[in-house]
């Protein structure tokens, strides 16, 4: 009798319902699309933000010494391995050019490494089975914003910083002779570099001919690298005072600091450091890129609500004879209410899956035209979306089923 009387009203009242389902419909594709995009938002949004620079540099854990370059492979090897966007290695001195003392540094522009790949990753353990993979990796990967007035060098060529070209004099196709002590090398300039930085002030060649010409044949002095991290629920973490259970949920997160923590343990010699002003604001954008999300979110979904409570409010009001005949044949106002909260799950599951539907659509258009790639629709983000439509309905229909429970039919039925 209950489902006979629900679906019997929702059929006479069919436009009532689908206004209130279009304003549930409204608020559910929104949510549907902010969530999937918010599930989908770190790795897409930390892919953008690795174009603003690395996040994480490595320098020798002891003053005057130098990082293994042959040992830069084992932060591929790490747990999370595949979050590491790509390094970049340097070693710089100071060299003579044209009588002016110029930082000259060596680095890699787009070089080939060669890496196992991991059968089995055991925490704070991981051996690799020697099936070697290509990784390509370098300043072209990490640092795309680099503007060069030029080409690429290529062996025997090198790029001017635009303060040091100035300086020395020199511009793209010029050659000259970079004197190391004894040692002494000859380029030519393929391009001008411009970046806002301290490359501006430096002429940059690659890692091996920065070696050869310093005689510091496998040695690095820092390495930049790029990292996919999400924020940090607090700051300054001492694993070692981690209990056991937050240790591996830590360990098991891409902080920061576990990253920083695990290329520590792949490499000894190395120490890891955060490049502040790149991590923090990155953190923090996507903890406020997140809030606004949510924000937006609700607007949407309490504008559903107000919806469905004017729906809801105009049918009750058409129906107060119907209601008040309903409590004198014996139907008390539980029975009352549960009816039109029924109507109201009713409204919030059609206008929540047809949300969810529209948004899936909307967050593949979001992931295409903001981030060049595509968001993959989930379970959750529906799931929360359909949860979200039916809760917000209800809450919309609190204040109508309250007048239709206060109904007095005596007054009703006379006032006819």
């Amino acid at each position: 009798m209950f489902f006979h009387l629900l679906f019997s009203a929702i059929q006479r009242r069919k436009l009532r319902i689908a206004l209130a389902v279009l304003a549930v419909v409204m608020g559910a594709s929104i949510a549907s699309t902010l969530f999937t995009v918010s599930f989908d938002i770190n790795d897409k949004m930390g892919k953008e933000l690795k174009s603003y620079g690395a996040n994480i540099l490595l320098m020798p854990s002891s003053e005057g010494e130098f990082i293994q370059e042959s040992e830069l492979y084992k932060m591929k090897t790490i747990f999370w391995r595949h979050n590491i966007v790509g390094y970049s290695p340097y070693l710089s001195d100071t060299v003579k050019i044209k009588d002016e003392e110029i930082v000259l540094s060596g680095t890699y522009f787009d070089e080939e490494i060669w890496l196992p790949e991991l059968k089995k990753t055991f925490i704070g353990n991981r051996k690799a089975e020697e099936s070697a993979t290509g990784f390509r990796t370098g300043v072209k990967k990490i640092a795309p914003w680099w503007n060069i007035e030029g080409e690429w060098p290529e062996p025997g060529e090198a790029l001017a910083g635009i303060s040091a070209a100035e300086k020395m004099g020199i511009k793209k196709g010029d050659i000259f002779r970079a004197e190391y002590g004894d040692n002494n090398a000859t380029y030519k300039v393929s391009g001008i570099l411009s970046t806002g930085g301290d490359e501006d002030d430096r002429v940059i060649v690659s890692l091996g001919e920065a070696q050869g010409l310093f005689e510091r044949q496998g040695m690095v002095d820092r390495v930049v690298v790029s990292a996919l991290t999400k924020p940090e629920p607090r700051e300054n973490i001492d694993p070692s005072l981690l209990p056991p259970e937050e240790y591996e949920v830590w360990y098991c997160t891409p902080y920061i600091s576990s990253i920083m923590f695990q290329i520590e343990e792949a490499i000894p010699d190395a120490s890891a450091k955060p490049i502040r002003q790149v991590a923090d604001n990155e953190g923090k954008l996507l903890k406020k890129f997140e809030l606004l999300m949510f924000l937006i979110t609700g607007i949407a979904m309490i504008s559903a609500s107000l919806g469905v409570s004017a729906a809801m409010t105009t049918s009750i009001f058409e129906r107060r004879k119907e209601i008040g005949l309903m409590k004198a044949i014996g139907a008390d106002s539980v029975q009352i209410s549960q009816l039109f909260f029924a109507e109201a799950v009713v409204i919030g599951i059609i206008g929540g899956a047809i949300g969810i539907l529209i948004g899936f659509v909307l967050s593949r258009m979001v992931g295409l035209w903001v981030f060049g790639a595509s968001i993959s629709p989930s379970l959750m983000p529906a799931l929360i979306s359909e949860a979200l439509a039916i809760v917000f309905a209800l809450l919309g229909s609190l204040l109508p089923v309250k007048r239709a429970a206060e109904v007095e039919p005596s007054i009703i039925l006379r006032s006819d």
